[in-house]
């Protein structure tokens, strides 16, 4: 249906999808059809079926829309657009009734309120602040080019001096915390209030988040396979209990979370929280797609759960199957986009949309949660590093729009290519003795030893010989490198080895997994035929032992 003016909000009180504002299109899903809209003559009922529109859009042509499909998809003026049927909305999350024991007792700094209080005295002279002066700072200016041959120069006084003093904004440096709050409003329309504050990176956002909403003892609901920082460093030890949900080549299965949650009622305090990565996950490589994400948001309604999303990976999403490059119109949508009832805190992240080394991301949640955020960012390190806000800031602002646009699509293709050379060399190297499915974004792929291995650390020995260092997978399940089952699984990294490298890395894993299966197959009797790799996933996963050798010839 065509809208003829821009629509004032992203998400209508009645539940509409819409697409970003530039198109001034408006889809009503059947599902979720909005009874106050008068469907015109050419428009089918609300039960469904196709609609052809030609309005409202400039040089649009006809577009056809499916009203009965989960998942719709709109290709227009060359960029396409997904979008989800919108959840329901839910009671609003009281993020102050859900802190932990700490998080009650994190307060924004005194200091901060003297501050506030002389903020707006006309003419004051400010003696409050342990500042050094600037006429000490070492540095008078600063200038880099970009590689595609931008060039930045801080010669600003007023800039260069902010980027070597204390960064005090509770948000981060303003133009940057503006730039990060604009992004999200413009990339994935949140339906309901947020604030948006600049982190000194995920982890430590993650590991704050985690102290502000969990008491020692407390579950925290994750993937069986998940970031292993994020186990080790704050999962396990600071106290808390991860509970694995279990997942398939499309991320978190809903199924899975809703038996887990089901399971855990009749405990005496079930998990609040849910811990994910929906894009490229660290380790598997998975995306979750827009439809399922709205499946598990609605679980996370039902359950009262509040839903961290960490989506480093955001970025990486690999071409369309026709080549051309995603850029930011056409990536996956996120849990923030479905928040209806303010229960995402999202996580994003400089380390990968432009470099690790900058130490800075942003999180975008409710303005209670992020306040509170803000207050352990600020009373652990004094706020993000103000040099490199600076630095990223005038970046943004030279690239503008344009530039930013062609960064990402170019670091979409260079992954996508990546990912290319070792898919293409584990074809060459691998069949018969492992499987893997192919991912859509990041910088990982998971595989599925096959060759008689039921557990990755059995070929450590001989990959060490082969000089091919690969992540076992037991590192990053849920309950810890150490997990009471077999992990036949290896994490590969295709981010930063030359391609040479990647072919001979997947030769040199193919030699290794044969040369295992050729002796165990000897210690057994002679046998030239391996359990599939599937079969010992499977295996895995239940606990019991794989099954005989069978049709994986090697």
């Amino acid at each position: 249906v065509a809208s003829p003016s821009p629509l004032p909000d992203p998400l209508c009180p009645t539940r509409r999808t819409v697409c970003p504002p530039c198109c001034n299109f408006l889809i009503l899903s059947s599902r979720y059809h909005c009874p106050s809209d008068s469907m015109p003559p050419h428009m089918p009922g609300p039960d469904g079926g196709l609609v052809t529109a030609v309005a409202g859009l400039p040089d649009a042509g006809k577009r056809t829309i499916d009203l009965t499909a989960d998942l719709l998809t709109e290709q227009t003026n060359g960029k396409r657009y997904r979008t989800a049927p919108a959840p329901a909305p839910g009671a609003p999350v009281d993020w102050l009734a859900r802190l932990s024991d700490i998080g009650q007792g994190v307060q924004p700094p005194s200091l901060r309120a003297i501050v506030n209080r002389f903020a707006d005295v006309p003419g004051v002279i400010g003696l409050h602040g342990g500042f050094p002066a600037a006429a000490a700072f070492p540095i008078a200016n600063l200038s880099f080019t970009t590689v595609d041959g931008t060039r930045v120069d801080i010669n600003d006084p007023v800039k260069v001096a902010a980027m070597q003093q204390y960064c005090v904004s509770p948000l981060g440096y303003a133009p940057l915390a503006q730039w990060a709050a604009a992004f999200q409003k413009r990339q994935h329309s949140p339906p309901c209030e947020t604030a948006t504050g600049i982190t000194t990176g995920s982890n430590c956002a993650l590991e704050m988040l985690c102290k502000l909403l969990l008491n020692k003892g407390d579950s925290i609901l994750v993937e069986e396979f998940t970031y292993a920082h994020m186990v080790e460093s704050t999962i396990n030890l600071h106290g808390f209990k991860a509970l694995p949900v279990a997942m398939d080549e499309q991320g978190m299965l809903p199924s899975s979370l809703r038996a887990v949650m089901t399971a855990a009622q009749s405990q005496p305090n079930p998990p609040r929280v849910l811990y994910t990565i929906p894009t490229g996950q660290n380790p598997t490589g998975s995306t979750v797609p827009l439809a399922r994400k709205a499946e598990i948001y609605a679980l996370c309604q039902e359950f009262d759960l509040v839903l961290l999303e960490d989506d480093a990976y955001y970025t990486l999403q690999f071409p369309l199957p026709s080549g051309e490059p995603r850029g930011l119109g056409q990536l996956e949508g996120s849990y923030l986009s479905l928040d209806t009832d303010g229960r995402v805190v999202r996580l994003d992240s400089f380390a990968k949309a432009l470099a690790p080394g900058l130490r800075l991301g942003w999180a975008t949640g409710s303005p209670a949660i992020i306040g509170k955020l803000a207050s352990c960012v600020h009373g652990t390190a004094l706020g993000p590093c103000a040099t490199t806000q600076v630095m990223v800031a005038e970046m943004l602002q030279a690239w503008g729009e344009e530039g930013l646009e062609g960064h990402v699509r170019n670091m979409q293709l260079e992954y996508g290519r990546r990912a290319g050379v070792v898919l293409a060399a584990a074809e060459k190297h691998l069949v018969g003795v492992a499987s893997w499915r192919a991912p859509q974004a990041g910088m990982f792929l998971w595989l599925t030893l096959g060759a008689g291995v039921t557990d990755a650390d059995e070929i450590l020995d001989l990959l060490a010989e082969a000089a091919v260092a690969l992540v076992p997978g037991r590192i990053a399940h849920a309950l810890g490198p150490h997990p009471p089952l077999p992990c036949p699984f290896l994490r590969l990294s295709f981010a930063a080895a030359p391609d040479d490298q990647l072919q001979e890395a997947m030769k040199r894993l193919g030699h290794v997994l044969r040369t295992f299966a050729a002796k165990k197959n000897a210690e057994a009797g002679g046998s030239s035929e391996v359990a599939p790799a599937a079969a010992v996933e499977a295996a895995a996963r239940t606990g019991e032992p794989a099954p005989p050798p069978a049709a994986a010839a090697l």
